[in-house]
């Protein structure tokens, strides 16, 4: 079996070189249609580990196989409709001419929302295994799905509004700064990691790496902003440092969170999509904190 380390660079290579063609071929239109492409993929490997543990490890009774299915995605189309695509609509120019009302947005979310709630409680209540066990173990699973949505599709959604209102530069820099820092985090700690950083989570993840991936994410910022066309920008070293910061130091406890989930349902990966990486969650898993953070930095000082 090929090594860990020979499997990982091939498939990251070849991301990097799609996303690149995808960019320059189609925009901001493109990175919007990846998002929503990469929403429904994390969603559904997340909804599908936690389905996993509650269904085939625990073999938990469920409610409804093809009303959980549903109330499943449901869900994620509630949550989309309030997020993602709501950015998109108020977004875009042309929509806009077509008199999309914010708050004809926000009513038909609460709408979806609100059938997703009586159909939930209704189905769970008038199952024939209702009672607190089962009352316990389907709220424990739509609880961590909730939380999933919450993660994962309403932090990624600030992606959109980044890429419509500042452009593509701060959807590509920040996230090369996060590779850039995932990278060297696994160079150092293979090279010189002694001391676990979180072994509970992560056992992997080790003190020297995290400190060596801040120093060469502080040092990679300058130059990599100034090299993708940023030099016009005035307080450029500033805007550098403070992407830097937060995407060495807050960033990787994404991927620390999405370990602790991973663990506490018996999951080595969220999927097998990427060799050497695992799902998308374990790709994106850093990627996903920093996206609200680019958004509200930009709002407040560029």
């Amino acid at each position: 079996k090929m090594p860990n380390s020979l499997q990982r660079p091939p498939p990251a290579i070849l991301m990097l070189l799609l996303t690149y063609i995808l960019v320059s071929k189609t925009g901001a239109t493109g990175i919007i249609g990846l998002v929503l492409l990469l929403q429904v993929g994390m969603y559904n490997e997340t909804t599908s580990i936690i389905e996993e543990y509650h269904y085939t490890i625990n073999a938990e009774p469920r409610v409804s196989k093809l009303g959980e299915v549903v109330e499943k995605w449901w869900w994620f189309l509630t949550v989309l409709s309030g997020t993602s695509v709501k950015n998109i609509l108020l977004g875009d120019t042309i929509l806009k001419d077509l008199m999309v009302s914010e708050k004809l947005l926000d009513l038909i979310t609460y709408g979806m929302g609100a059938v997703g709630l009586l159909v939930a409680v209704v189905g769970m209540a008038s199952h024939v295994s209702a009672g607190p066990d089962m009352f316990r173990n389907y709220l424990g699973k739509v609880a961590a799905s909730h939380f999933a949505l919450l993660f994962l599709i309403g932090q990624s959604s600030f992606w959109i509004k980044t890429v419509q209102e500042y452009g593509i530069l701060w959807i590509i820099y920040p996230a090369l700064l996060v590779i850039i820092n995932d990278t060297m985090a696994y160079v150092f700690g293979v090279l010189l990691g002694n001391h676990k950083l979180l072994p509970r989570l992560s056992p992997k993840k080790t003190v020297e790496g995290f400190v060596g991936a801040a120093f060469s994410t502080f040092a990679a910022s300058i130059p990599l902003l100034k090299a993708m066309g940023g030099a016009d920008l005035s307080n450029l070293k500033q805007h550098a440092v403070a992407m830097a910061v937060f995407t060495s130091i807050v960033a990787p406890f994404g991927g620390f969170l999405a370990s602790a989930v991973k663990r506490a349902h018996g999951a080595k990966d969220f999927g097998t999509l990427i060799p050497g990486h695992g799902g998308v969650v374990d790709r994106f898993d850093c990627q996903i904190v920093t996206a609200p953070f680019v958004y509200l930095y930009l709002q407040q000082f560029l």
